[in-house]
């Protein structure tokens, strides 16, 4: 871990004496029964597959000192992560706020929830770590609470209300706003009844809802959020022409108005059903303007992973938009 964090510091990520004690004192093996190799090379670590085939990893170690760093944790505050993460984050966060703190994970997806549970047990905390499914089974249990911070560890689109109504006064809001390829991270902090957002830079973290991240590749959702994405980020990028947009806001709304239950495609499938596959069938449909901007959309379908704290001369990448880049 010592050399770890000074890979960090070397790349310029803020660490903290408190964040360099927690992050040595909390071993990242209890929450995870995959193998952490990925976690000293500055990757994300997977800690969970689901019944629908969905990898869920916790961050990469640069992303969490640098959320510890943002989060400006004290002891004694109270803390609530919305995604669980498998519980490392809010065992870290345990070791800030001390005996006198108390942390509560809200996780709605019901095998990470459990599979968090399992792993809190084994985890010697030094407050209090609760777990729920949603903030209404939150308020049930523990009483109407306000926290000092709200950090939100999936990416969404807006913040929402019911977290905002979670914060003190002089407390914060942390998240990842924007869409599936890349987010901005969002500090809404709140000053008397004014809110004032601070953007923290760009990342890219997987969906908050985890039902997102168990999506068919050619689910027509997901194929409109990613398309939707791109057109945003190349605009900003290379300013598109209004009939460009035109054509990829009239093909996103083409792909939501398929259902959402169109079987799979696998390897067995044939020429024909991959052809006739209805979101095949609506990419075709507009291949005129789409195919000449289609390898521009793969790349940044393909972004990799950054890990400014990877071992000298290793080029680990994960493709795919996965999560945790830090431009």
């Amino acid at each position: 871990m010592l050399n770890l964090l000074e890979r960090l510091r070397m790349a310029g990520i803020p660490i903290n004496p408190l964040i360099s004690e927690v992050m040595e004192s909390v071993n990242p093996s209890i929450f995870t029964d995959f193998s952490i190799e990925p976690f000293w090379n500055d990757l994300p670590v997977p800690f969970l597959r689901t019944k629908l085939g969905a990898l869920k990893t916790f961050s990469a170690p640069h992303m969490i000192v640098t959320l510890l760093h943002h989060l400006e944790v004290l002891q004694g505050q109270k803390i609530i992560l919305i995604g669980s993460k498998s519980g490392y984050f809010s065992a870290l966060l345990d070791g800030m706020v001390g005996h006198d703190g108390m942390i509560t994970i809200i996780e709605p997806h019901s095998e990470v929830k459990y599979f968090t549970e399992k792993k809190i047990q084994d985890y010697d905390a030094m407050g209090m770590i609760n777990i729920f499914s949603s903030i209404q089974d939150m308020i049930e249990n523990l009483g109407v609470i306000k926290f000092d911070r709200v950090i939100i560890t999936g990416s969404i689109s807006r913040f929402p209300i019911d977290a905002e109504n979670l914060i003190l006064d002089g407390g914060f809001l942390l998240a990842p706003i924007g869409g599936p390829i890349q987010q901005k991270l969002i500090k809404r902090e709140r000053q008397s009844k004014k809110w004032f957002d601070t953007d923290l830079g760009g990342v890219v973290f997987g969906p908050m809802d985890a039902s997102k991240s168990e999506r068919s590749d050619l689910n027509p959702e997901y194929v409109a959020d990613h398309i939707e994405d791109i057109s945003r980020l190349l605009d900003e990028v290379i300013e598109m022409d209004p009939e460009t947009m035109e054509n990829m806001k009239r093909l996103v709304a083409m792909l939501r108005e398929l259902p959402d239950d169109i079987p799979d495609l696998d390897e067995f499938s044939t020429d024909e059903e991959i052809m006739n596959h209805p979101v095949i069938s609506v990419l075709m449909s507009q291949i005129d303007w789409l195919g000449p901007m289609w390898s521009i959309i793969n790349d940044y379908l393909s972004l990799g992973i950054s890990n400014p704290g990877g071992y000298d001369g290793d080029q680990h990448e994960f493709l795919g938009g996965h999560e945790d880049l830090v431009p």
